[in-house]
């Protein structure tokens, strides 16, 4: 057998102990952060049973059963007694026209030698170990979905929850333009184009209506019964994790070595490259036949003459076992690379979401930062407008832009719970389904 790399890759990194107790800390922080903050996301009981509920799961789940079953015919092997019979009448042409019942009995077994029952059980074992972490991968998979559609759920209440209130403001300037117009403190034009806002205000916030029912039906649609809990939690108290002073490298390194190790991609190609190694050390015990021995008894001549012996068979080699040893060779060779493609995939995938979570919080602070000044800018100048200091179309465009940047804030500060939440997921340090 050609060696192969060990099935666990190793990593290194040269940190200075400040260094590494630091990004021990932050990384305690970030797996306990679903411990702290969770209230944006649905609970975990409700998002177990949805998980449980869905097809590709449940298919997991079959395909597991018969990973068992097959584990099983594994252990006990392909070799099965055989027991045969014959019967035959013997005439005899001397003269004396003699006839003679006579009859053989037979009992056959295969016999498993040169290490092929370890060999076989050691395959058992792998095809288990494949069949559990695919079952897991599919758990996780449909957790992945579910928290994608979930927070495209949040997003579009965000979305909708904005233009109510946008709704809302804008009635209420029409309420005030019309007293004032009644008043006449006001031109018509300026009544005009309150009553014009708020139906745009309207129109908006009937868009965004159609689309949190249609992000609602699709998560629902998905996974059935999860929305019973709520959907649009509240964000306004909703904080994420600081992120640490030390570099992201330093903080990340350990992160991406555990984000890597406990992917079940990875340990799935783990356990396939595994069950392709004790495949190939199987076929290539199968270049030596096994022998099949038997014993017999025969009665002939009527039962005057009885004879009984012991049997032996063996198959003779061929090409066709030599070139089956070698494609099982080639196969787990093919699965080393898979299984290595995998951890540099998944390597970079972890530097980007941790480089995205770290911008987008980033983004969501400087929005909440901007969104701030606007809402001070819209309040001063809606109290210029009332004493008639300013136009209404300026304070509509002021308005304008504080919408803007509230929804743009909420929608930056969900993306970075996204970000964050998919991370923890991916670490297993959310709704871990290993432990089902």
């Amino acid at each position: 057998m050609r060696a192969t790399h060990a099935l666990t890759p190793r990593f290194t990194g040269g940190f200075h102990q400040k260094s590494l107790y630091s990004a021990l800390a932050f990384s305690a922080l970030l797996l306990a952060g679903p411990a702290q903050a969770q209230h944006y996301l649905p609970p975990e009981s409700a998002v177990r049973q949805a998980v449980a509920q869905s097809p590709a799961v449940q298919a997991a789940d079959a395909l597991l059963r018969g990973s068992l079953a097959r584990a099983d015919g594994l252990r006990a092997g392909p070799h099965e007694t055989v027991v045969r019979a014959s019967g035959q009448r013997r005439w005899v042409r001397d003269g004396s026209g003699e006839r003679f019942a006579e009859g053989q009995i037979a009992v056959e077994r295969p016999l498993r030698l040169w290490g092929k029952s370890e060999a076989d059980a050691a395959l058992a074992d792998a095809t288990q170990t494949t069949g559990r972490v695919a079952a897991q991968d599919a758990r996780h998979e449909a957790a992945r979905q579910l928290l994608a559609l979930w927070f495209a759920r949040l997003r579009a209440g965000l979305a909708r929850q904005a233009a109510q209130d946008n709704a809302h403001a804008a009635a209420e300037l029409a309420r005030i333009a019309e007293r004032r117009l009644r008043a006449g403190d006001a031109a018509l034009l300026e009544a005009e184009l309150a009553r014009a806002e708020q139906a745009r205000m309207q129109a908006g916030l009937a868009v965004a209506q159609a689309q949190e029912q249609a992000a609602q039906a699709e998560l629902q649609a998905r996974f059935p019964g999860l929305c019973a809990v709520p959907c649009t939690p509240d964000l306004a108290t909703t904080t994420l994790p600081e992120l640490p002073d030390e570099s992201p490298a330093d903080s990340a390194a350990p992160l991406r070595q555990r984000f890597i190790t406990h992917s079940h991609e990875y340990l799935l190609a783990q356990a396939e490259e595994a069950l392709a190694l004790q495949q190939a050390k199987r076929s290539d015990l199968e270049r030596r036949p096994d022998p099949t021995v038997g014993l017999f008894a025969t009665s002939e001549r009527g039962g005057a003459e009885r004879i009984a012996g012991v049997s032996f068979s063996l198959p003779l080699g061929s090409v066709h076992r030599k070139a089956q040893a070698d494609a099982a060779l080639a196969d787990a060779d093919a699965a080393l690379s898979r299984r290595l493609a995998a951890a540099q995939r998944l390597g970079a995938e972890f530097d980007v979401l941790w480089n995205q979570q770290a911008g987008k919080r980033a983004a969501a602070q400087a929005q909440a930062q901007s969104a701030a000044l606007q809402r001070s800018a819209a309040e001063r100048t809606l109290r210029a407008w009332r004493a008639g200091e300013t136009s209404l179309a300026e304070l509509l465009a002021v308005r304008r832009m504080l919408a803007d940047a509230q929804l743009t804030e909420r929608l930056a500060h969900s993306e970075a719970l996204e970000l964050s939440s998919r991370l923890r997921l991916d670490l297993h340090a959310l709704w871990d389904f290993d432990e089902d």
